[in-house]
């Protein structure tokens, strides 16, 4: 009887892996030879299972293995009801040097700290780059996506670096219309202070190189750049936004012959949403008129933001207008026009909480705007996916590290939508999925495993860009 106990817990040995089925009748004999007392240990324990797991190793809190003595193991397969799209269940091993845990599918001397799953794509691998923008006090996002972009593009040659068009503190709408001529001059959008142009700003600017400023409002201390050897353009000196819009959409024609503006008015979800469609201006060159009257004054083919204008000044034009009636669709709406764009790399796009101040700064990325629920990703978590579907798969996306930003957990949903994990379709309880499947030894290397259920991003194609004048924006 021994040795047939024997032959059999070594058949066992060579049939099964530390997560399988079997491994929880090992269990049960320990909680007979042991207790309650150990019985009640793995039952607490049990919490951290998922389906296709009988094993007591946590889910890693987002899809990142590069801490400290951290290496990606291998994965093991489950189906039977783990993925809602019925593709096969990739479990994989984050380890770690000497951790106090089970050895599992880690490299020799490393544990298993934590696991990552996914319905689509291999989840040790990420493709698509996740950078933050900080928000620092008196230049809000304007200098950290200067600088980020400029860090990300070092081997890209960019148009219009050696200006900058300078905006005023305390006249947001002069932002909202100074953004899109930075756009058209491919120049950094820098805001001054309150009390003029200061050492810093002269110092700042002229670390990047700028040897000409266009200035729209009024803004004192300009002379410091004239002495710093910067030629100063005064584009408009007052503070009235419609008027400014005007002054601005002048400027912009003789730049790049425009023949498309984008309206907002001052008040309601249109002035709410003035940020937006100024970053989505500039990324056209289309100058952002503020009001009816403003676009009727200049005269070209104006996207309606948010706005359902009337009479006689509108429909001289011809329009096109948003449709969205709240200001996170309005932001997906507005950046699934912005990617049909000639000038605009599809592959980029901003995410920003909604509510955040100094949004317009974020126009120094040349990338769509997306607006999410502060803390929470919402419904950019399927917007995301079906982007990709249509324009190809995303490489870079800019987060912000603020007020607002994503969870932990929430940004573990950013991860996975846009790398095409396909966490949501993630199902089932523990010990269902079994038995599992061991990843066979061609498949164990990074981005090797099976990607049963995955998306094939850009299979829907982006739908056709009209260009003709008087032509709506729309795909």
């Amino acid at each position: 009887m021994d040795a047939g106990m024997e032959r059999l817990g070594r058949w066992t040995a060579r049939h099964s892996t530390r997560r399988s089925f079997l491994h929880r009748i090992g269990q049960l004999a320990m909680v007979i030879a042991a207790g309650p007392s150990i019985g009640t240990l793995l039952m607490r324990s049990a919490d951290a299972r998922v389906c296709g797991q009988s094993g007591v190793t946590p889910k890693c809190d987002t899809f990142d293995c590069v801490g400290p003595g951290d290496v990606w193991g291998w994965c093991w397969y489950a189906s039977d009801g783990c993925c809602r799209n019925g593709g096969l269940k990739k479990i994989c091993d984050c380890c770690t040097i000497d951790y106090p845990n089970v050895h599992g599918y880690c490299p020799s001397g490393t544990n298993v700290r934590c696991i990552v799953e996914s319905c689509g794509n291999d989840p040790r691998v990420q493709t698509v780059a996740l950078t933050a923008i900080g928000w620092q006090g008196g230049s809000g996002y304007f200098r950290s996506s200067v600088e980020t972009a400029g860090a990300v593009d070092s081997n890209r040659p960019r148009v219009g670096g050696s200006k900058a068009v300078l905006v005023p503190n305390q006249h947001a709408w002069l932002q909202y219309v100074g953004a899109p001529l930075a756009g058209a001059l491919g120049a950094r959008l820098w805001v001054i202070g309150d009390n003029g142009v200061a050492a810093a700003d002269v110092a700042l600017l002229a670390g990047w190189g700028i040897d000409e400023v266009l200035v729209v409002g009024s803004i004192a201390g300009t002379g410091a750049l004239t002495s710093a050897g910067m030629d100063v353009d005064q584009v408009y000196s007052g503070s009235n936004g419609p008027a400014a819009s005007i002054a601005v959409a002048e400027r912009i024609r003789t730049i790049n012959d425009i023949n498309r503006t984008v309206t907002v008015a001052t008040v309601g979800l249109s002035a709410r949403a003035a940020p937006l469609a100024a970053s989505f201006a500039a990324l056209g060159g289309f100058p952002l008129m503020v009001g009816v009257g403003a676009a009727a004054n200049v005269g070209m083919p104006t996207l309606f933001v948010a706005l359902d204008p009337t009479g006689a000044p509108a429909a001289q034009l011809a329009n096109d207008r948003t449709t969205a009636g709240d200001l996170l669709s309005l932001s997906t709406e507005l950046g699934a026009l912005a990617a049909g764009l000639p000038m605009v790399d599809a592959g980029r796009v901003a995410l920003a909480p909604q509510g955040s101040s100094d949004i317009v700064g974020l126009s120094n990325l040349r990338v769509p705007v997306l607006l999410h629920p502060p803390d929470r990703l919402g419904h950019l978590e399927q917007w995301l996916q079906d982007y990709s579907l249509k324009w190809g798969g995303l490489q870079r996306v800019f987060v912000i590290n603020g007020p607002g930003m994503l969870t932990t957990s929430e940004f573990w949903k950013l991860q996975a939508a846009v790398n095409g994990f396909r966490v949501d379709q993630l199902q089932g309880v523990a010990g269902q999925g079994l038995p599992v499947i061991r990843q066979p030894l061609a498949e164990r290397p990074l981005g090797m495993a099976r990607t049963d259920g995955a998306f094939d991003w850009g299979s829907h194609g982006p739908p056709p860009y009209w260009t003709n004048v008087g032509q709506t924006l729309r795909k």
